[in-house]
């Protein structure tokens, strides 16, 4: 069963391995500029909480500088949805659509374990390929994550447990979108809406919630962050904690403009502060670990779904 799996989707683990290639070459040319200006800079003394002098000019202009390499990694959130589009989809959908799951309903082998062997074995690659991808993009990134955190949306979505858990779901999804339609393309599709519309929900919905966000005042009322932490709430409040209005806000500075004050000083001696809502870069393990249990199970419930529907399929 290996071999004839093998055999009928060898162009989608071949191209597969030929991206990852790929997308090491490239990470390996980009990488080395982005060390050798970090190491140049000593920007390893601006860690927190380091307090070395020019260290937010020197932070900035680095960031700056690679700010188009570390845009581009973002797009490596949508390569774990090409398993559901490429191999998940076409697993089932292309034996029913062509007719030849009859011939093979009539081996020795039962429904059950056909289904299995087939979205195990395409399974098991698609999660070794992803957390290669994974273990790439956190070797390429360490720079940016040691200065501003992995836990943010940016960084999460792409380094450590979660790609693997992204890419087996999606293939789970595809494999039980091509057994629903029976039509690849539909079901190409079909997979491709299921992941999205489940990753937003996720990150949107459950994710800030995964453990009780943090909150802390700060005396400032400039849009103060927290560096490395995932801020969820960056609100400016009075003395008891109401929030000010944005439209109350512009008053008040223009105010300070016209009596000639500093409108921050102004602020503050008002009694303005800046209250922030966060999840602390510490928790990215554990937040990790939480999603990637969330979308494995999302995972195996797909594929029992998909075992289920061919058992119950008229030949």
């Amino acid at each position: 069963m290996a071999w004839l799996t093998w055999r009928q989707h060898r162009p989608q683990l071949l191209a597969t391995v030929g991206l990852l290639i790929l997308l090491a070459v490239a990470a390996f040319v980009t990488e080395l500029p982005i060390r050798a200006a970090y190491h140049r800079h000593a920007l390893s003394s601006c860690l927190p909480p380091a307090t070395r002098s020019g260290c937010g000019l020197i932070v900035s202009h680095f960031r700056s500088e690679f700010a188009a390499r570390v845009a581009v990694t973002r797009y490596l959130a949508v390569l774990p949805a090409l398993a559901g589009l490429f191999l998940g989809a076409p697993l089932l959908a292309r034996e029913f659509e062509s007719g030849t799951f009859r011939l093979a309903w009539t081996q020795s082998l039962s429904r059950q374990r056909w289904v299995l062997s087939r979205t195990m074995l395409l399974g098991v690659a698609t999660v070794v390929a992803a957390a290669i991808l994974s273990a790439l993009t956190m070797w390429w990134r360490t720079p940016f994550d040691d200065l501003g955190g992995r836990i943010g949306p940016h960084a999460f979505d792409v380094e450590g447990l979660v790609v693997p858990a992204y890419a087996f779901f999606a293939f789970a999804s595809g494999a039980l979108a091509g057994t629903l339609l029976r039509r690849t393309v539909p079901a190409m599709s079909l997979a491709v809406g299921i992941f999205v519309a489940v990753r937003v929900g996720v990150e949107t919905l459950l994710r800030p919630h995964y453990l009780p966000p943090l909150q802390r005042t700060v005396d400032s009322v400039a849009q103060s962050a927290r560096g490395r932490d995932w801020i969820l709430e960056n609100r400016l409040v009075d003395s008891v904690g109401r929030q000010i209005p944005t439209a109350r806000e512009d008053l008040a500075i223009v105010h300070a403009q016209r009596a000639r004050v500093d409108p921050q000083d102004y602020l503050l001696s008002l009694g303005w502060r800046r209250a922030i809502t966060f999840q602390p870069n510490d928790r990215f393990w554990t937040f990790q670990a939480i999603e990637t249990g969330v979308f494995v199970l999302l995972g195996a419930l797909a594929i029992m779904a998909t075992v289920a529907l061919v058992r119950r399929t008229s030949a």
